[in-house]
């Protein structure tokens, strides 16, 4: 029964169930801000590349007479590791209801293998993971890392829509203490006097600055430039190239950590 039991850790950068398969490896159901739940079967000893295997919730017996399974996805595999998002969240809704795993591998011909995993004391488990999926921050770092904001045309004012980019760029700032610094970059399209566009560019990146230590961003960490017409993404002699260039541009930028979040673990 120790060996048969599912593991919580988690903090709000990742959430994570895992669970071992004596003699094969483990399951892992993993949420991450921003993205979808990911099941995933990490084997010891098997290697497939590019394969996928069918991976299905065992239905209690009315289900069976029904021929109605409770979900099935498909794993895909790259060396030891398969993974899936499809119907992730029926397999969590399986766990929290004590339902076995169960996934088919036919890796060569004449060779099968069927994986289960033990659904002994989950719900405490997935409980926990739903409170840690909540706390999850709204982006990762692949997203914040480099955010663009997009004005109107002789405005430096932050459209609405933008709101909850800079809200998730500063929580993801007060998590994580290797963020050292935030450079914050005005552009402007070619339209016009260059010098305007210099001061246009100047407003932007400041109002961008603002929010963002409203928000709690440090103003100490935040180094802002305007750079006006110079350096575009885009050709300034169509109407959607002007519009890519009207831009603040928002990088944050690692350092070595002054601290560290800690995952705490629960076993059931």
């Amino acid at each position: 029964m120790e060996k048969s039991s599912w593991e919580f850790s988690g903090n709000i950068f990742k959430c994570d169930i895992s669970h071992e398969i004596e003699g094969f490896g483990r399951f892992n159901l993993t949420a991450s801000p921003g993205d979808e739940l990911i099941i995933s079967l990490q084997a010891d000893w098997l290697k497939l590349q590019n394969q996928s295997s069918e991976i299905l919730i065992e239905s209690s017996t009315w289900q069976q007479q029904l021929n109605k399974p409770f979900a099935v996805s498909e794993l895909n595999w790259q060396g030891n590791i398969a993974h899936t998002s499809r119907n992730s969240s029926a397999f969590l809704e399986a766990l929290e209801q004590g339902l076995t795993w169960q996934v088919n591998i036919d890796p060569v011909s004449n060779v099968k293998y069927q994986i289960r995993s033990t659904p002994v004391s989950t719900r405490g488990v997935v409980r926990e993971f739903r409170l840690c999926k909540q706390d999850l921050l709204p982006k990762p770092f692949s997203y914040v890392r480099r955010v663009d904001l997009q004005f109107n045309s002789n405005s430096s004012r932050l459209e609405e829509q933008f709101e909850s980019d800079l809200i998730a760029i500063a929580r993801y700032i007060d998590a994580d203490a290797n963020i050292t610094e935030v450079l914050i970059d005005g552009h402007a399209d070619a339209t016009g006097d260059r010098l305007v566009n210099l001061q246009l560019s100047k407003e932007r990146a400041f109002e961008v600055q603002s929010r963002l230590i409203e928000l709690g961003v440090p103003a100490s960490m935040i180094e802002v430039r305007n750079h006006g017409s110079r350096n575009p993404i885009a050709s300034n002699n169509s109407t959607q190239g002007r519009e890519l260039n009207r831009r603040v541009m928002v990088r944050l930028v690692k350092g070595k950590a002054l601290a560290s979040v800690q995952p705490h673990k629960a076993v059931r």
